[in-house]
């Protein structure tokens, strides 16, 4: 049982942070052994998820014959980094066993992670859905001072060099080549036709990275899970049965969900990555709150105004749809090797996304996230599940919708860090959450 390293903090909540003393960080390299130290009290699996800015340029040249891999990589990434990345090392000494993911995808996952210049500057380097394939030379441009010049580096070369570094430093006993990886097939327009080459590099590594690594070290790609139901709530529900803001809202009106409508599954991206027994373990991603299914007390679903002040009641609000077992799904997708849970949350409370024209409030209290994490427990206990991943060890405050209102954050950003916000299995001071912590540290101990 592990915990994602994440540490979100922000002052984002309203707009006292103006002109310009505005931050959000999902991690902090100065303070990162003590961090993991707490970690180590509350989990019994190392966890580095690597989802950040990469030095491209430092790996796109390979060692000379010899040569230490660790030393000639030391030797060409920043200090700020270095002690980073020696402190996970040490983690992953002292645990009991270590899961290592190096997502080659940014956030959204429709574009390669940004250039690392060091703690203070990243670099983008590709717009959404690039060509990903063995081969691309990835070209761009940046400032260093002086005015603009081009930079470039083999993708599969630095990636290749980038993973097996960590690996050599970390020494994990499950090794993710690349992090949710099908969602980039399903971006909008020209990502479908690109799939094909980010499945032929996925492939490329592997075959370069399975003979190095440890015979026991599994090798895979993590999924998004809700992309390998191919759920969508139209096609299970028709549409959610939105009514004013006024009076009592009206009970629930859907038909019993039919698993064969609601999880149809699109197994193609799956298939796509194990050709050649190339997924040594199916490692899933998964959010259930984005189900918006009744399992809170508080189950209604609610929009607003864009500039909803933050007190007044919504405008439109629907009930939750009635709750159909994701995890049931498992049985249909004739899969024969170890599945784990890569990573996993649900919120303990309401937090506020965009969506196109409205701000969008999906349900959950602390009873949603109980039952989540519950249920998701039991499963991998009954299931024999490789290994269970939570994806926030402490709770951030949601950020305010001012920021996206003055441009301070684009519209993705608040989305995705606001889907984030009260998963913790710890609130944001790191005190319990009653059920939810208990829950987790019972488990712990006892499985």
């Amino acid at each position: 049982m592990g915990l994602l390293q994440f540490r979100t903090k922000h002052n984002l909540q309203d707009d006292t942070c103006l002109p310009d003393d505005c931050y959000l960080t999902m991690e902090e390299e100065a303070e990162t052994g003590e961090w993991l130290e707490r970690l180590a009290t509350i989990s019994n699996m190392a966890v580095l998820h690597w989802d950040r800015a990469i030095p491209w340029l430092a790996f796109d040249e390979t060692p000379p014959s010899g040569v230490s891999r660790s030393d000639f990589y030391d030797g060409r990434i920043d200090p700020a980094l270095r002690s980073w990345i020696n402190a996970f090392a040490g983690h992953f000494e002292r645990m009991t066993s270590g899961y290592l993911a190096v997502s080659i995808l940014h956030g959204q996952r429709d574009r390669l992670q940004p250039w690392r210049i060091d703690n203070h500057q990243t670099v983008e380097v590709t717009g959404a859905c690039p060509v990903l394939a063995p081969g691309t030379q990835i070209e761009f441009q940046y400032d260093p001072g002086s005015g603009e010049v081009t930079a470039s580096f083999d993708l599969e070369r630095s990636y290749t060099n980038f993973v097996m570094y960590l690996y050599d430093k970390l020494q994990p006993d499950y090794l993710a080549l690349m992090v949710e990886v099908n969602w980039f097939k399903t971006m909008p327009a020209q990502c479908p036709s690109n799939w094909g080459g980010l499945v032929q590099l996925y492939r490329q590594v592997y075959d370069t990275v399975r003979p190095e690594v440890d015979p026991s070290t599994k090798v895979f790609a993590t999924l998004a899970f809700k992309e390998l139901l191919s759920h969508e709530l139209e096609t299970c529900h028709d549409q959610l049965a939105f009514e004013p803001c006024t009076g009592d809202p009206s009970p629930p009106a859907y038909d019993n969900p039919d698993p064969a409508v609601c999880y149809p599954l699109d197994l193609s991206t799956l298939d796509d990555l194990d050709q050649g027994d190339r997924l040594e373990v199916l490692a899933l991603s998964f959010y259930p709150d984005a189900l918006l299914m009744d399992v809170a007390d508080d189950n209604l679903v609610k929009l607003y105004a864009t500039d909803w002040n933050g007190s007044d009641a919504c405008d439109l609000r629907a009930q939750a749809t009635p709750y159909l077992d994701p995890l049931e799904a498992l049985d249909r997708l004739n899969w024969t090797k170890p599945i784990a849970i890569a990573e996993l949350g649900a919120r303990s409370s309401r937090t506020i996304q965009l969506n196109g024209s409205f701000l969008y409030q999906p349900p959950a209290d602390s009873v949603s996230q109980s039952f989540w994490l519950n249920h998701f427990l039991e499963t991998a206990k009954e299931r024999h599940f490789e290994f269970y991943v939570q994806s926030f060890s402490n709770d951030y405050e949601p950020i305010g919708p001012w920021a996206v209102n003055l441009g301070v954050l684009d519209a993705n950003t608040f989305s995705l860090m606001n889907g984030f916000a009260y998963m913790g299995i710890y609130d944001a001071q790191g005190s319990s959450k009653g059920g939810v912590t208990e829950l987790w540290l019972d488990f712990l101990q006892n499985n």
